[in-house]
C-alpha cells in the first residue's frame, strides 16, 4: 500500500514539473495577447527563438496570409519561461510556435533600434561599460565567433538607410604548449571597416563576415626591446626567458591573433539625421 501511494505522488510530481515547451520561429517576433483574439490588448512581443510553456489549447482556430502563404493554427495560452518577460500569462498564434528547439540569438538593444543576431544568445556575457550608451560590449565562449553569422536590425522609428559595418583588433600573445600570456595591454592592429551587405527585400538582415587568416594574422612595426621590456613586466621572468632571443613577432612562441571584433550600425533617420552605435565582441585568445 505504502509503496502505490509513493509511486502515486512520483507520478504527480512527474506531471506536475512536466513542461509542453515551443519555441518562437517567427522572423519578427510573435504578439502576445491579453485574450485570444486578433483584438486584443497587446501585452508582449517574443523574440525569434524565445522559448514559452504551452498551458492550454484553446481550439480557437486561425488562419493567416504570410507573404502569400496560408499558415494555419489556433490560439494557445502561454508562460514566459524567462525572467525578463514582462507579463505573466498572455495568449499568441501557435502557427509561429515549434517544438524544436532553436538557439537564441543575442539581443542587443538600443533607443533608435535592436539587433539580433543568430546562435550567440546562449553563448556571450555581456560586460559592463562605463556609462557609455553608444557602446555595448560582449564576451564570446571560447570556440564561438560573432563570424558568418545573420543579423538582423529593428528599427524602432522611420528611418532613411541603415548601415552595417565589421572590423576586427589583432593582438600578440605567447604560447607555451596550452597557457599563454596574452599582450592585450600592449599595442593592436585594427582593421578598417568594412560594410555588411544587406539581403534584398529581407528587412534588414544582413551576415557578418569572416576575414582571411592572413587579414588576422596582421600587425603594425614594434620595437623589440620594448616588446621584450613589456613582457618582462606584465607576464614575468618565465616568458620573458622564451621571447628573450627572438627577433620577430613572426616567430614562436609569439603569435598574433584577433581579440575583438567590433559591429558599427548607422542609422539615418527620415529628417536626415544619423545615428551611430558599436558593438564589441571580446574573444579568448586561442580562439
Amino acid at each position: 500500500m505504502l509503496l502505490r501511494i509513493l509511486l502515486a505522488l512520483c507520478f504527480t510530481v512527474g506531471v506536475a514539473n512536466a513542461q509542453d515547451i515551443q519555441y518562437v520561429f517567427a522572423e519578427n517576433g510573435l504578439i502576445v495577447r491579453e485574450k485570444p483574439n486578433q483584438g486584443s490588448i497587446k501585452i508582449g512581443l517574443l523574440d525569434y527563438g524565445t522559448p514559452v510553456e504551452i498551458l492550454e489549447s484553446t481550439d480557437l482556430k486561425l488562419d493567416i496570409r504570410d507573404n502569400h502563404n496560408k499558415i494555419s493554427g489556433e490560439w494557445v495560452k502561454i508562460r514566459g519561461t524567462e525572467a525578463n518577460e514582462f507579463f505573466d500569462v498572455g495568449y499568441v498564434f501557435s502557427g509561429y510556435l515549434t517544438e524544436d528547439r532553436i538557439e537564441k540569438p543575442l539581443k542587443v538593444a538600443f533607443e533608435e533600434f535592436t539587433i539580433l543576431i543568430e546562435n550567440l544568445g546562449a553563448n556571450s556575457k555581456e560586460i559592463q561599460l562605463n556609462d557609455n550608451n553608444d557602446e555595448k560590449a560582449y564576451l564570446i565562449e571560447l570556440g564561438e565567433t560573432p563570424n558568418e553569422k545573420y543579423l538582423k536590425v529593428k528599427h524602432h522609428q522611420e528611418y532613411r538607410s541603415i548601415q552595417v559595418f565589421q572590423r576586427h583588433q589583432n593582438t600578440i600573445s605567447i604560447a607555451n604548449e596550452g597557457p599563454h600570456c596574452d599582450l592585450v595591454d600592449y599595442k593592436y592592429f585594427t582593421s578598417r571597416w568594412e560594410p555588411l551587405k544587406m539581403y534584398p527585400g529581407s528587412g534588414n538582415i544582413y551576415k557578418t563576415l569572416n576575414f582571411s587568416p592572413k587579414e588576422y594574422e596582421r600587425f603594425i612595426t614594434v620595437n623589440m626591446e620594448e616588446l621584450q621590456a613589456h613582457v618582462k613586466e606584465h607576464c614575468g621572468d618565465q616568458w620573458y626567458t622564451m621571447i628573450e632571443n627572438v627577433s620577430s613577432i613572426k616567430d614562436a612562441p609569439y603569435q598574433v591573433g584577433v581579440n575583438q571584433i567590433h559591429l558599427r550600425i548607422v542609422m539615418t533617420d527620415i529628417d536626415g539625421y544619423k545615428t551611430e552605435k558599436i558593438i564589441i565582441f571580446e574573444l579568448p585568445m586561442g580562439c
